[in-house]
């Protein structure tokens, strides 16, 4: 089952629930339409509003930090590329620049988005490999003559501090978790906002009431999984970041320099 079947799933459930708990009260206790759903009205819409405020807090707050991750991925696959273009204008130490670029960008997709989507924190395979894509920066090392070389010298350099910027974006992402004090608000702040709706509905038919339920505690679940969906960014479900723009760089620079790629690299290996 994927993801977005199983948000449709927890919202048919949620649905089905509180229209059919609704309806059963209605039969089961056939006098309670009687009461007066004018303090529950005015309640309903204090707890409606602060819901709503905190629903919309918590989405800004995260959909900052998805909006990031994502554009850093973007930045990040750039400077790789653009450093592996510009490996080659250092003959002595392309070679190397190369195989370790593409070496993180194999390992970013094969560990990073696991270890962040699992454990909420990048891998240490990627630390290697970035750690040995700076290594390689010193290989072959001459002295730079020219205001081309210097100028491409300090410029690959930016590039690499690029990525490590890019990385620690999207790191952050990952380990950004919603307070517990949050979730329960938002889980008890929910239920309470479908309970005053179905007292201030008891004027209408059983059946229509059910229907009303149930569909407030349907919007109300979707604002939940929206939230849900936002504090994990890397879940693998539709719409969640990926290592796509990384992965498609990574395999024109592998086509590029194919005999660099055929080397092994040493962090993967290692594990």
């Amino acid at each position: 089952m994927t993801p977005f079947q199983t948000n449709l799933l927890y919202l048919f459930v949620a649905g089905l629930v509180a229209g059919g708990l609704g309806y059963g009260i209605r039969r089961f206790f056939p006098g309670i339409e009687k009461a007066d759903a004018a303090p529950w009205a005015a309640t309903l819409s204090y707890v409606s509003t602060a819901f709503g405020v905190v629903v919309g807090f918590s989405i800004l707050f995260l959909f900052g930090q998805f909006a990031a991750a994502r554009s850093a991925v973007g930045d990040e696959a750039t400077s790789i590329g653009t450093a592996f273009e510009e490996a080659k204008l250092f003959p002595a130490a392309s070679e190397g620049i190369q195989g370790a670029l593409i070496c993180y960008g194999r390992s970013v997709s094969e560990f990073d988005w696991p270890s962040m989507r699992n454990d909420g924190v990048g891998a240490s395979q990627v630390d290697q490999t970035f750690s040995d894509l700076v290594a390689s920066l010193g290989q072959g090392d001459t002295a730079t003559t020219g205001a081309l070389n210097s100028a491409a010298a300090t410029n690959m350099a930016s590039q690499v501090g690029s990525i490590s910027t890019a990385r620690e974006t999207r790191l952050v992402a990952a380990e950004t978790t919603v307070p517990t004090m949050l979730w329960l608000l938002l889980f008890v702040g929910a239920a309470f906002v479908v309970v005053l709706i179905f007292m201030v509905t008891l004027s209408a038919t059983p059946a229509t009431q059910s229907l009303l339920v149930g569909s407030s505690a349907i919007f109300t679940a979707v604002l939940i999984l929206l939230v849900v969906s936002l504090s994990r960014p890397y879940s693998g479900g539709g719409g969640s970041v990926t290592p796509r723009l990384i992965e498609q760089t990574t395999t024109f620079m592998e086509s590029s320099a194919p005999q660099v790629a055929a080397q092994s690299c040493p962090a993967a290996s290692a594990d």
